[in-house]
Formats: structure tokens, sequence, C-alpha cells
């Protein structure tokens, strides 16, 4: 208090309040910030600078140049340095504390997306926000070309296994565009990709190794069974299978893009034939698309699993409630467990567990796009928790869209059932019954990095464009798989 006076007291007046005071209270902690936020809630309490920016106020502006040169010149002399990088561990259990909190707040409703429901044909900030993604992507490719001269540096690289044929001006784009070389070795030509040629700098011809991809999923299958052949033509002789399980009858196919389109594969019944041979066979097949493997690993390895028999986790059905899944939280479900994610559905219908709220499987419910199917209710989308098996769920799920359907008047469910996948044994064993096995494959458009969905490109009439003429400017050719099996359930 000064020279004269002295200590007064033990404490300066007014701070005292975190050490003798009711703030350590957790209770009286509890009530003040109920009191806080009714009155914030209320409108009794408010910021001084609610409402306003620093393109409004003065004083928000000032306040917000300040604040940034005194964080710039920190990090810039490192007296600030970011938390994230001093406690690289901290990050990652804030980041999956963070990422925890806000999934269960959208799946409550709690939070929502702003744009949900809008697109840039109904909304000025979506086409704003569209306009400026498609710059920044195509600066972004603009950014990866190589000049002519980087080009011929890089491919010098390998001038001791290839030479290319092209015309250095051909190229465009590392990962799409094919330019032609010629294997030192054997003399042959082949189209690669520069991105093709950095990752598998090995001739197909010379040596027909299989890709790292394929190899991925060997590998990871040879961690849960012993006997896993790879690249085998015994069984299903002369074609060959990718990777064979003896012990569970089961067979794995690795559908490269590029190799498995019809850039290379003429046959657009390819992968029709090598099913319905190890049918033949009585062996199960699973085909696996590259892009799959790479953006949707975790669905693929629990489907393998649970064609192994060794799923993570079992579940009854019996014990499981049967719940009405919000869009939200049934999008994120079939996002993070079915392979071709989330679709637009009028219901959605739900297993959750009891003790830990958790959702193992859900089937929605949609109305059919073909007209030959109208009065009918489709099955959408239908799978279980990733890498986890329940025991009657299809049946349980089924039963409860019979009941959704009656209530609407609808005579009978169907769905279709990709056969590369599966035979639909599990829909059989529900009481469902095969309307049509279909004789045409399904196809997609590939630019040989991605999948696309077959309506994507089409004629346009307008321009007198045919639809291939319409692929071929976008640089995409179609990939083919398997006939949809169409089942059908009366109600």
């Amino acid at each position: 208090m000064g020279w004269k006076k002295g200590y007064t007291s033990k404490y300066l007046r007014g701070h005292n309040a975190s050490v003798d005071s009711v703030y350590l209270n957790p209770e009286r902690q509890a009530e003040f910030i109920k009191k806080r936020l009714d009155g914030y809630t209320s409108g009794k309490y408010a910021v001084w600078n609610d409402g306003l920016t620093k393109e409004t106020d003065t004083r928000v502006a000032a306040m917000s140049d300040k604040i940034s040169e005194s964080l710039q010149k920190g990090y810039e002399s490192g007296t600030i340095v970011d938390w994230h990088q001093k406690f690289p561990e901290k990050t990652l259990v804030a980041a999956a504390k963070s990422s925890e909190t806000k999934i269960k707040r959208f799946a409550s409703g709690e939070l929502k997306s702003w744009n949900e429901g809008l697109t840039k044909e109904t909304n000025s900030s979506v086409a704003s926000a569209a306009k400026k993604i498609s710059e920044r992507f195509n600066q972004r490719e603009a950014g990866k070309r190589l000049s002519v001269e980087s080009l011929a540096i890089r491919l010098d690289g390998f001038k001791d296994k290839f030479v290319m044929v092209s015309d250095p001006s051909e190229y465009r784009r590392r990962r799409i565009d094919r330019l032609e070389f010629k294997c030192v070795a054997c003399g042959k030509h082949q189209m690669k990709s520069i991105a093709m040629l950095q990752d598998s700098p090995i001739c197909f011809f010379c040596c027909p190794k299989e890709s790292k991809g394929q190899l991925e999923v060997f590998d990871f299958v040879k961690t849960l069974v012993a006997d896993a052949v790879s690249s085998d033509r015994t069984v299903i002789s002369p074609k060959e299978l990718d990777i064979w399980i003896p012990s569970k009858k089961l067979g794995i196919e690795y559908n490269g893009l590029y190799w498995h389109s019809t850039a290379v594969l003429k046959d657009t019944k390819y992968h029709q034939k090598k099913q319905d041979d190890c049918s033949a066979a009585g062996i199960n097949l699973l085909s696996v698309y590259e892009d799959e493997w790479r953006d949707k690993r975790l669905i693929v390895e629990g489907m393998i699993r649970h064609r192994l028999g060794m799923s993570v986790k079992t579940w009854d059905a019996r014990k499981l409630d049967v719940v009405s899944l919000s869009l939200t939280e049934s999008r994120d479900f079939f996002n993070a467990n079915h392979l071709e994610g989330h679709v637009s559905s009028s219901v959605v219908f739900g297993l959750r567990d009891k003790a830990s709220g958790q959702v193992v499987a859900a089937m929605s419910l949609r109305r059919p796009f073909h007209k030959k199917y109208r009065g009918q209710l489709e099955v959408g989308r239908c799978c279980t928790l990733v890498g986890h098996s329940v025991r009657g769920w299809l049946g349980r799920l089924t039963s409860e869209a019979r009941k959704h359907a009656r209530s609407l008047g609808v005579t009978s469910l169907m769905t279709y059932v990709d056969s590369r996948v599966g035979p639909g044994s599990g829909y059989a064993a529900a009481g469902w019954s095969v309307v049509n096995r279909g004789k045409s494959p399904r196809f997609w458009w590939t630019d040989f990095e991605n999948r696309f969905n077959r309506f994507k490109y089409r004629a346009d009439k307008s321009k007198g464009l045919t639809q291939e003429q319409v692929a071929a400017a976008a640089g995409v050719v179609t990939i083919h798989g398997c006939p949809n099996a169409t089942f059908s359930l009366p109600v």
C-alpha cells in the first residue's frame, strides 16, 4: 500500500477473489455461469461489439489491426509459438475431441451446415464459393503442370527404361493424359501418364507384376489368413484370381482404373464372366476398384473381414433398438460405412445399441426412379457398421420397412444388389426373392484417377454432340462391372 502503510492485510483489496472467495466453489461457479448465460440469452447483458465488424466499426477495425500486428511480430520473432507445433501430441488429442464433439452436435441437429439444401443455382453464396473453388482448382492443376524443360529433365531419369515417343507438346496433365513410351528392353510401345511413369517405372510386357494397390490388399489379407495366394491361375484357369484364399473359398479381384477400363479391356462383360466362372467353381468373388481401396480403405477392409468371418465385433439384432435416423445421422453413417455413400431417401431406419447409443446397421427407403417400379418402395442403401457383424439385422430392418410401406399403402419393396460384391444371400435369408438377375453390366466413367456416375456425361443435343463425343472431350472412358440383381418382397 506504500512505504508508510506497508502491508495492511493479507491481500490487496479486490485481488483475493481467486484464493479466498466463493469463486473456488464448483457449485457457485456453475451458478455464475448459468446466470451469465441466461443474461446474454435474455438480452440483459450484451458485449459492446455485438454485431459489429471491422468493416462497419472503426474501433473493431483498429483492434483487429493491432492484434494482427502483435501476433505477426510474435510469430516472426519466436516469442509466440503455436501450441499445435509445440505440443504435437496434444494436437492429436484435441483434434479427436473436437471431431467427436462436432459429430455429436451435427447428429443431434444442434449444428447444421449453412449451405444444407442450397445449390449454386438457388443461392448466390454457394455460386460464389463454387466459382472460387473452380478457379483455385484450375490454378493448382496449372501449378502441377511441368514445363517442357522440366518434363525433359524428369524423363531423363527414366531414359534407361523408357523413351518417349509422343511429342512433348502433347503433355498437359500429370495424372490424366497418356503419352506413348517405348520400352528400351523389349521395344514395345505402351501408354503411360507421367504419374504412372514415376509410380510404376516398369514395362508391363517385360515385368507383368501386380500393381501397388493389389499388393497392399494382399498384404492386408495375409495379416488375417495364412493361406492367401497372390495371382493364382489354377482355380479358374486360364483366368487369374488376383488374391485367392483356399480355406475360405474366397477370391478378391483388384480393378485398376486404367487396366480395367475400356481403354485396355474391350470386352465390357469381362468382370461379369469372371464372376460367373467363380460362381460355377463355388468361389465367392469380391471385386474392389482402385479408387475404393484408396479412398474407402476401411470399408473395404471391413468387407474382407466379414467374408473371412473375422469381424471386429458381433451383435444380436434382437437386443438392439429400432430407430428412425435423422438426415445428418444417416448421411454420416452411410458415408462412413457404405461403398457408394449416402443417397437421398424419404426415411432411414437403424439399429442402435442401448448402452453406447451407437448405430450398428441402417436401411434407407426411397421412391424408385424407374417407372416400372412406381408404386413400390426402394431400399436405397443398406449396410452394417464397418468391420462389425450383426446377426439378423437385415431381417429386423426388413420387418420395419414392411410396416412403413403398409402405412403408406405401398404393396411391395424392391432393391438392387451389385453382384460384384455378393449374390444377395442376406436378402434371400430375410425373405426377399430375385425377380431379375440382370444381363447388362453396370458401368461408370473414369479419368483413370476416379470413377464418375454414368449419368455425368450425356449427349448434348443443343450442341449436336453424342455421348461419346462429350466423354472424349472430358477425357473419360467407361469402366464396367457386373450386372445388378433385382430383389422384391411383398409387404
